[in-house]
């Protein structure tokens, strides 16, 4: 009603006073110091960092909080705008210090919050505003207010990772270029993207060049209708490096050069396996399968299927046949209702999501769980990148918030598993116990996995007369018995 809108008007002002508050810090510092010699050693010109309004926060935990509160801005108003948090002393403090910041604007060039860099290797490397009311996660792409108009007139978009590459290539004259502000694509962004554009080049960097991982996100171009083209940087390069070392030429070459999402993910099948052989041809279809089944074009979609057959010399009727089979599963799975990475959702085991659940809540769970489990005793991958997250930061000084900590969360595990754990509707009683029960049972299942791995390399053992080999594993065996976790 009238008060959102009102709320929203405001916060739109006091992030644009923040904003200019943290790029007049910037400026006025002397060239000598550090912030200043990062935006030196990162090539960046005033020009680009004025149109950007980069800017500096520097170390003291209430200058920005001063600052506003001096303007008449009341304390609620700046922790509604996610500029501050609150302590444990009920006192208010500045989320960003001694970080290079970066404003996030949304396409109509209002500042909604604020992405800040750490100067060194200190970890996160970024941290970004929590959710407010002007800032919704995943809804937002980096930089789309400036590349707009250089998207439509050149038809396509090119989308990088960090603030940085897409401040780099905009001074390099590489206009088209936004990020996707650290989480996999989600369709309400690919839907502001369609109003510029239906082509898209995802820009990767070595590190990311091989992994199905960040393909899957990818598929979702496809349901909206898009199309999705992947390139990608030599070895150590990301585009902020690469744009200095080779300059623009090369830079539109690599564009150029790159390969249709279903050619680059077909290459990285082929390079996996060797597809001589029926069922390892059976597994790379059934994958590539995957995203050809989201072509919405008919005739694209027969053609990738002709040329799929083609390639791994199969017969076509085949390929159609096992295309209508996935039809069928897909329905079943609709119910899941979690879009992409579903199928991949559900693998979470109760104990596991409970406790990462409740870590997540609860920074004292964290330490309970730190001293009864190592990150490695979770099987899921998401649940295990966020238990080293979570056992990885200083919690003694007792300030840890969650909004904070989710955003160092988010660049290693999806967006849509955070919010999966996070609303997960559990009556939970008694915590204490429950997350003794859920350890408990985590113990439980992994020594039945080592026993029966035990078990089974025993019995290889056995078979093939290794007798020390089998000594050891009798011993190992007996050792896991007697413990009895």
């Amino acid at each position: 009603g009238d008060q959102d809108d009102s709320l929203v008007s405001t916060l739109y002002s006091v992030n644009d006073i923040a904003a200019n508050y943290y790029s007049n810090l910037l400026e006025k510092l002397d060239s000598s110091l550090e912030p200043k010699r990062y935006i030196a050693k990162r090539g960046l010109d005033g020009a680009v960092i004025k149109k950007f309004r980069v800017g500096y926060a520097d170390s003291s935990w209430k200058a920005l909080l001063d600052y506003l509160s001096g303007r008449g801005v009341k304390q609620d108003i700046i922790l509604k705008a996610g500029l501050v948090i609150k302590g444990k002393d009920n006192s208010y403090y500045d989320i960003f210090r001694n970080r290079v910041i970066f404003p996030i604007f949304d396409a109509r060039d209002k500042v909604i919050g604020f992405g800040a860099r750490v100067m060194d290797e200190t970890l996160p490397k970024y941290i970004n505003s929590p959710e407010t009311a002007v800032y919704k996660k995943g809804q937002h792409l980096y930089g789309l207010n400036f590349a707009k108009a250089h998207i439509k007139e050149r038809n396509f978009a090119i989308i990088t990772e960090g603030y940085l590459d897409v401040i780099t290539c905009h001074q390099y004259g590489v206009n088209n270029t936004i990020a996707s502000l650290g989480t996999a694509l989600t369709t309400e962004q690919i839907r502001l993207l369609k109003r510029y554009t239906h082509n898209i080049v995802m820009l990767y960097d070595a590190d990311q060049a091989g992994e199905m991982a960040s393909l899957r996100g990818l598929d979702l171009f496809l349901e909206e209708d898009m199309n999705v083209k992947i390139a990608t940087l030599e070895k150590g390069h990301d585009p902020d490096s690469f744009l200095r070392k080779f300059g623009k030429e090369k830079f539109d070459e690599i564009i150029k050069k790159s390969k249709s999402l279903f050619t680059y993910k077909l290459n990285i099948l082929q390079g996996r396996s060797n597809n001589t052989e029926p069922e390892s041809k059976a597994e790379t279809i059934k994958e590539m399968l995957s995203t050809i089944n989201r072509v919405r074009n008919a005739i694209v979609k027969a053609e990738y299927i002709k040329l799929l057959a083609q390639e791994l010399s199969v017969k076509e009727d085949a390929v159609w046949e096992e295309l209508k089979k996935i039809k069928k599963d897909r329905v079943s799975h609709r119910a899941e209702s979690i879009g992409h990475g579903a199928k991949k959702l559900i693998e979470i085991s109760p104990a596991e999501k409970i406790l990462a659940k409740l870590m997540l809540e609860d920074v004292n769970i964290v330490r309970i769980v730190r001293d009864e489990l190592k990150p490695s005793d979770f099987r899921n991958q998401d649940i295990r990148n966020i238990a080293e997250a979570l056992f990885s930061i200083n919690i003694e000084d007792g300030l840890i918030d969650v909004s904070k900590l989710i955003n160092s969360i988010e660049d290693k595990v999806p967006q849509n598993i955070i919010s999966f754990i996070v609303n997960e509707e559990v009556e939970i009683r008694d915590k204490e116990k429950n997350v003794c029960d859920c350890i408990m049972t985590i113990k439980k299942e992994n020594r039945s996995i080592l026993l029966k791995d035990i078990q089974n390399r025993l019995y290889a053992a056995q078979k093939s007369g290794y007798e020390e080999e089998e000594k050891r594993l009798v011993e190992e065996f007996n050792q896991l018995i007697k413990r009895g976790l």
